[in-house]
């Protein structure tokens, strides 16, 4: 009996001695997240920028990432230090590909992600009949560049709304469940 409470006790400490020097060795991802492009011919609407960012930057926030950081997320002024003086300005041009691998090689980042808006578009107008309907056209393309394997993953999503429920074709909300969506189809590479 004794026996075996020693060799659990034994068991237990290296257990839980071994598992700190296996969470310290990982090596941390650094992670770039650009702002928010679009197509010059789109309005803005900072309330989507603002959702879209944030996704983007809790995409790579993990439960306990204070005990054991697998992500780093690099500052907004760094990366946007990193761009090229020509997308600084508020007209944003079409975002290419390789604007990702050059941003990851000026920032030394594992990972560079961006979102565009490709189609933005909303307006409340009443029909015939004096009631309200809400017309909404939303289309969202996420880039993803993971520089160790030289990997870039897109995602697009358009989605179209006509109809009298004014609050499910908010910008907004059509936004946070877009974007939403299709970062789950962008690995994390971890």
């Amino acid at each position: 009996m004794f026996r075996k409470q020693v060799f659990c006790i034994v068991l237990f400490i290296c257990l839980f001695s071994m598992a700190y020097p296996i969470c310290s060795a990982y090596h941390m991802q650094r992670v770039a997240v650009l702002p928010v492009f679009y197509r010059n011919n789109i309005s803005i609407n900072k309330d989507v920028e603002k959702i879209i960012t944030k996704a983007l930057v809790d995409k790579f926030h993990m439960p306990l990432s204070n005990i054991v950081t697998f992500f780093e997320i690099i500052p907004e002024t760094e990366v946007f230090t990193a761009l090229p003086v020509h997308l600084k300005d508020k007209k944003k041009s079409k975002l290419e590909n390789n604007l990702l691998a050059e941003v990851a090689d000026k920032l030394n980042a594992d990972i560079v992600i961006a979102a565009e808006l490709t189609s933005c578009r909303s307006n409340s107008r009443t029909n015939l009949e004096g009631d309200w309907i809400q017309e909404t056209d939303l289309a969202i393309r996420i880039i993803s560049y993971h520089r160790p394997s030289g990997k870039y993953t897109i995602r697009q999503d358009h989605q179209f709304y006509l109809n009298d429920d004014i609050q499910l074709g908010q910008l907004e909300y059509m936004a946070d469940h877009m974007i939403y969506g299709l970062l789950n189809k962008i690995p994390d590479y971890r």
